[in-house]
């Protein structure tokens, strides 16, 4: 079984918990983009797990590989490598020879250029991860095989000073000194991981012709994708189920199921339009704890948006969905759902592109009643589908009618058993 699973959203939609709940099913997991600007919780009998560049599925499949398309702060993976294998000491990892790596520059340089964005500034987790794509795609990137040799990495930092120097006026980074040491460390960390190196797009390859079963894990969310996400407000990557194919080198047509997870409600980080926003009540986001993974800053929160969502679906071809924190949405007396676009009195069946737009757009939303705590979580684990409250069934069989797919996994709680599947999920 060949498996992609990523988010439908504006990211944190739970994908770091549903993840590591489906890959006990998997050989291995393989993640295809994004660096550490995204941040995965996983929670075992109570014990939590954070990772930022480590795929989710690492506690449960025996082998992960971080795919070309990411790009790796080092010193972030060494520590989370660290992690990893004090709790699964014989789980086998592989780093692809071509992950563009982050740098302390990085760092700074995305600080800087949100600053001169200024009213289109993005709300970026400032993780270097902007900065670094570029330097991918102006060719003068330093790759995770460029490690292992000073004198390569030396010619690309100073490369990247000196096209970006009017940038990094100012900075410790004017000091040749301060160079030279961001060299020394990269060698360092090179040599604590390069062990892991591999030509993944060959092992990926490698292991589907022996039948291992793989599951494919984006980062961020589909309306954060760089092509098709509201722009400018996205990643720096594409999110979507078709980047694995230049993310990892594996090709998208050997896929059998694309799942698609989102958040009962939703919620963003950052700037840019949000069409179901709730504002000025903040009891959805302390309900949900919504605060960022890697930044710790309160997420905006909203009301599920069905137009979005048939969205995200249509672009990653989704076959099956899984939904999480039902549980903290039912905890609200009354549920309102997006349901439809208007502009100008008009329904509009797809996506606005134009900023202009979002401001004139009208949402239109049915209200549903909640269904309040889960009392017996123990007897719903135990009896499946069937014992969830009447209410929660009503919403999760109303988003299916107006989505056309089902809902095959749902979240009723952040720790690992508190899963049930609606069907045979196989």
């Amino acid at each position: 079984m060949i498996s992609v699973i990523l988010g439908l959203q504006f990211g944190d939609e739970g994908k770091g918990k549903i993840t590591d709940f489906v890959s006990r099913d998997y050989d291995e997991v393989v993640r295809f983009n994004g660096g550490s600007n995204a941040g995965h919780t996983v929670v075992i009998k109570g014990e939590k797990f954070k990772f930022h560049l480590v795929p989710s599925g690492a506690m449960q499949s025996n082998k992960v590989i971080l795919g070309n398309g990411m790009v790796i702060d080092p010193e972030e993976l060494v520590s989370e490598l660290d992690l990893l294998k004090k709790s699964k000491k014989d789980i086998e990892i592989k780093i692809s020879a071509g992950a563009h790596i982050v740098t302390k520059m990085h760092k700074c340089l995305d600080k800087k250029e949100e600053e001169i964005r200024s009213k289109l500034n993005i709300g970026t987790t400032s993780q270097g991860i902007g900065p670094t794509y570029e330097d991918k795609y102006a060719r003068t990137g330093i790759r995770f095989i460029d490690l292992s040799n000073p004198e390569i990495i030396k010619d690309k930092i100073e490369t990247i000073y000196n096209m970006k120097k009017q940038l990094l006026k100012g900075s410790i980074f004017e000091n040749p000194e301060e160079r030279a040491k961001m060299v020394k460390d990269l060698c360092g960390f090179g040599n604590s991981i390069m062990q892991y190196m591999d030509y993944t797009e060959n092992v990926i390859n490698n292991d589907y012709r022996l039948g291992k079963n793989i599951l494919f894990e984006g980062a961020q969310g589909g309306m954060l994708d760089i092509d098709f996400g509201i722009y400018p407000f996205v990643t720096s990557s594409n999110t979507l189920a078709g980047a694995l194919s230049t993310g990892s080198g594996f090709s998208f047509r050997k896929v059998d199921r694309v799942i698609g997870v989102f958040k009962a409600y939703t919620s963003k980080v950052g700037s840019g339009p949000f069409p179901s926003e709730i504002i000025g009540d903040s009891t959805l986001r302390d309900l949900g704890s919504e605060y960022g993974t890697t930044t710790g800053r309160p997420r905006r929160v909203g009301w599920l948006d069905l137009p979005l969502l048939k969205y995200t679906i249509m672009m990653n071809d989704v076959d099956s969905l899984a939904i999480t924190k039902v549980d903290i949405l039912g905890k609200m007396k009354t549920i309102e759902i997006a349901t439809k676009y208007t502009i100008d009195g008009k329904e509009i069946d797809y996506f606005p592109r134009r900023l202009d737009d979002f401001e004139k757009l009208h949402v239109d939303y049915v209200e549903l009643p909640g269904w309040g705590d889960i009392e017996n979580p123990d007897d719903i684990i135990a009896n499946g589908y069937q014992a969830l409250p009447e209410n929660m069934k009503k919403y999760i069989e109303f988003i299916e009618e107006k989505t056309g797919k089902t809902i095959d996994i749902i979240s009723l709680g952040e720790d690992r058993r508190m899963t049930i599947t609606k069907q045979i999920f196989n």
